[in-house]
């Protein structure tokens, strides 16, 4: 699958099994978590809250893994760290009731997620730092995540509906632990042992335009504000149409299945057409897909919605990481990694928040199409802006 050069190879496999476990975690808990904080007596307020946590923990922690990575000169034990913390804080939430605890374990989540995501994305991108296919490796790494995530979305509905909400979560515990023992064959980016054995790319320009970074974190902030005001939503909404928990949670697999090739080929499209044309299309598709939302979602029109969601998000997410890993070389990478982050974080933050309050003043589809409206008018007039293709001058 991962065609790169030989020496690095074998530990892009492995990260790649990693973060499936990952994935396959989120999974299982995603889109049921909310349902089993209020099954727990939770009223609406603190489940809220339980997911602030979260989001803070998120919001605080990955600069500081990603700097963490470059002064430590190693991705490695950052991922494994986060990964066993995680799982013990899913181990908490499963099995523990007090409110205070899953406060504390859901932060615990956040800080864990965010050090996963900055070691993560700093290390591929140390993997295939020189190769001339960066877009084809990238998506076809970030598509076993969907995959995992797919597989596992489809059958934590059933899982929950017919033994408890605390049983998926108990497994996504167990895998993310075996997620943990699977960075053990991981081995740091290394240099060729021969010149053929790959023909290295040019290496991307360490004095990166700052005017250009700061509109891409500003793309990446309101991309995120979007999925913060929907993606939790979503979920809520479905219930209130009726749709049961295995209903709801088919519908997001099937959309994570549709990201499955959508990833690969956004990869590819990334390396031969630059980065600008796929980041903006995704924009626009994606805030179309949540204005669509209040038409269609109580009715058949909510399978291809899903599907053209799918399509939309590989648009965006593939490039987008890929201009994330270009940001600098090694030595800084584990920074802008944990700064883009950062501000995903922070534009989740924002989402749920503001989207809370707009849910709870009006309804859920006027925050739905508030989010798309925000992220179509930003592609239109900020996007359009960024540099097609990341610049690629020589350095040394």
């Amino acid at each position: 699958m991962f065609t790169t050069r030989t020496a690095n190879a074998r530990s892009l496999r492995f990260l790649a099994l990693s973060q499936a476990s990952l994935f396959a975690s989120n999974g299982l808990t995603i889109p049921l978590m909310a349902n089993h904080f209020g099954a727990l007596a939770a009223a609406p307020a603190a489940v809220g809250l339980l997911f602030a946590a979260q989001q803070a923990g998120s919001l605080v922690a990955p600069y500081i893994w990603g700097a963490g990575s470059d002064l430590l000169g190693r991705r490695r034990p950052i991922i494994m760290l986060a990964l066993a913390l995680s799982a013990l804080s899913l181990v908490t939430v499963a099995f523990l009731q007090q409110y205070a605890v899953l406060l504390l374990a859901q932060f615990c989540i956040g800080i864990a997620s965010a050090g996963f995501s900055a070691g993560n994305l700093a290390l591929v991108g140390d993997l295939i730092e020189d190769d001339t296919s960066r877009g084809r490796l990238l998506g076809m790494f970030r598509m076993t995540g969907s995959l995992a995530f797919a597989l596992t979305a489809v059958t934590g509905g059933f899982i929950a509906d017919g033994y408890g909400l605390w049983v998926p979560i108990a497994i996504a515990a167990l895998l993310q632990g075996l997620g943990c023992f699977a960075t053990i064959g991981i081995r740091e980016a290394t240099k060729p042992a021969k010149d053929g054995d790959s023909t290295p790319a040019d290496h991307v320009d360490t004095q990166t335009d700052r005017r250009h970074a700061m509109m891409f974190f500003g793309v990446v902030f309101i991309w995120f504000y979007g999925m913060g005001a929907v993606a939790w939503q979503w979920p809520g909404m479905m219930h209130a149409l009726g749709y049961p928990q295995s209903s709801i949670s088919a519908l997001w697999a099937l959309a994570a299945l549709g990201e499955v090739p959508g990833l690969a080929i956004a990869g590819i499209l990334a390396d031969r057409w630059g980065r600008r044309p796929l980041l903006m299309s995704g924009l626009i598709g994606q805030g179309l897909v949540y204005v669509l939302y209040r038409l269609v979602a109580p009715t058949w029109g909510i399978v291809p919605l899903q599907m053209f969601r799918s399509l939309s998000f590989s648009s965006y997410e593939t490039p987008a990481l890929l201009v994330a890993t270009e940001l600098g070389l090694r030595q800084r990478r584990g920074r802008y990694a944990g700064l883009y982050h950062t501000v995903a974080a922070l534009g989740g933050v924002v989402g749920a928040s503001v989207g809370g309050f707009i849910v709870g003043a009006w309804d859920y589809t006027t925050s739905f199409t508030i989010a798309g409206g925000l992220m179509i008018v930003v592609s239109l007039t900020i996007a359009r802006k960024l540099p097609v293709k990341q610049s690629t001058t020589q350095t040394h």
